[in-house]
């Protein structure tokens, strides 16, 4: 089996890799708790969606009421069944392709809101920016696979994908596919 499948790594199926030794998730809580409403910025690719995840089941272990949302070039708009509670915390995955009628509805109905984004979102504080670094990269296939190819291929993969993990995973995917 290619260790490199997407059903390793989709978010969720890892764990989020801080850069910075002095940050984790317990310090993201500690913020958050202070400042409900609060965004991940950062490119496509770089944790954010894992990091989302991470937090909502540290939330849920707590006994929040938690709803997660998920939006995509397929699904832009809040569905109409969506259960709302007043007191819960919403995790919302991918706030920019919301139009900006349920990006407002969402904004000003939720007391606990934490977006992911590429982009700043205005007058939200940014509770953690995800950068790509190659050390967190290489971390990450080290959690995949023993024996992982050459670091220059590996560096090659990374700088080829601009950084973005789950291009350059996908790239190792097809290496490992031809090569092994």
């Amino acid at each position: 089996m290619n260790p490199f499948s997407t059903k390793f790594w989709v978010p969720g199926a890892m764990t989020f890799q801080f850069f910075e030794r002095d940050e984790s998730i317990g310090t993201l809580l500690e913020r958050v708790r202070r400042c409900p409403i609060c965004q991940i910025v950062g490119p496509h690719g770089s944790g954010k969606s894992t990091l989302l995840l991470e937090l909502r089941k540290q939330y849920e272990k707590s006994g929040e009421d938690v709803q997660y949302l998920c939006f995509n070039e397929q699904q832009r708009h809040i569905p109409t069944d969506l259960p709302f509670h007043r007191d819960q915390a919403f995790f919302v995955d991918g706030f920019e392709q919301l139009p900006l009628s349920n990006q407002f509805w969402l904004r000003f109905r939720s007391r606990r809101l934490i977006l992911t984004v590429h982009r700043p979102v205005w007058f939200v504080p940014i509770l953690y920016r995800t950068k790509p670094q190659f050390s967190v990269f290489m971390q990450m296939v080290l959690q995949m696979v023993q024996e992982p190819p050459a670091e220059s291929v590996l560096r090659t993969v990374y700088e080829r994908a601009g950084g973005n993990f789950r291009t350059a995973f996908f790239e190792l995917y097809d290496l490992y596919e031809s090569d092994y």
